[in-house]
């Protein structure tokens, strides 16, 4: 039987275009005619999770909020960065109103200044991923795709699992200096272990001079442990501007205490942007 109740249920607050458009994804998200996706406002629970400090633990948070707040993508952790970033804005925006004010803190005196935003306005400028999606490393054409949430979900928690790591090595001070050595020494090696097999992921194929496309994931990831660092770096560029494409999240800042300029971005991370 029908929850008599359904009629009752939050609506969408808004309807956005994505900046992938939907593609990279293995089931295309359902648009509407006008090729928009639906967003609905965090509920109550929503709000609760988040409140969870597993929820930062485990990396859980973005996926969490794509998936009750953009219902309409099939598996939210093929949702691209720049997806991710649009959907978090305007669900915010539909669940508190238009302002976003946040925190900064200096990197010369450490001092935090606040500054505002209008969220409309950013959601006014997403912009369309860039079409070309490829990069011409010598005779080689390598197609690549934008991060997903998943491999987001991935690196962040590598990252607070080893910040956490120096933060027991430094208070606790129990282990003998050579022990700490190897702990550093292996997990260094897990997390360039992990960029290798990042920037794989984000490897559509590689068209070779003949016509022939390179697409197992094997061969990529030799391919890739014999290339130079400018040409790994150029792939990660890339990959940086395809994920980065979707709102304009940097802003220039002055600290208060100091008057020091500089620029910097909007965190994006669910737990501090929601809080």
């Amino acid at each position: 039987m029908e929850n008599p109740l359904k009629q009752y249920f939050r609506a969408p607050g808004a309807f956005i275009k994505l900046p992938s458009k939907g593609m990279f994804y293995s089931v295309p998200p359902k648009l509407s005619v006008e090729g928009e996706l639906a967003i609905y406002p965090m509920t109550a629970e929503d709000e609760l999770w988040l409140k969870n400090p597993d929820a930062l633990l485990n990396g859980e948070a973005l996926k969490r909020i794509v998936a009750s707040c953009a219902p309409d993508i099939h598996n939210p952790e093929e949702t691209t960065i720049a997806d991710a970033d649009v959907i978090m804005v305007t669900a915010r925006f539909v669940t508190y109103g238009d302002d976003l004010t946040v925190s900064s803190e200096c990197p010369t005196c450490r001092e935090n200044t606040d500054y505002s935003f209008k969220l409309p306005d950013i959601i006014a400028n997403i912009r369309e991923m860039p079409a070309e999606t490829f990069v011409n490393i010598n005779e080689l054409k390598v197609f690549l795709k934008p991060s997903t949430v998943a491999l987001q979900t991935k690196q962040g928690v590598a990252a607070l699992q080893y910040r956490m790591l120096l933060n027991k090595l430094a208070v606790e001070n129990k282990e003998p200096e050579e022990r700490q050595q190897e702990l550093l020494k292996s997990f260094a090696h897990n997390v360039t272990t992990m960029q290798f097999e990042t920037l794989r992921e984000n490897i559509v194929k590689i068209e070779m001079p003949d016509g022939n496309h390179v697409s197992n994931k094997d061969h990529v990831k030799d391919w890739l442990r014999n290339i130079k660092k400018v040409e790994f770096d150029a792939l990660n560029s890339k990959i940086d501007d395809l994920n980065n494409s979707g709102t304009d999240i940097d802003y220039n800042a002055e600290c208060r205490a100091c008057s020091h300029k500089y620029n910097t971005r909007i965190s994006m991370d669910p737990i501090s942007f929601f809080g």
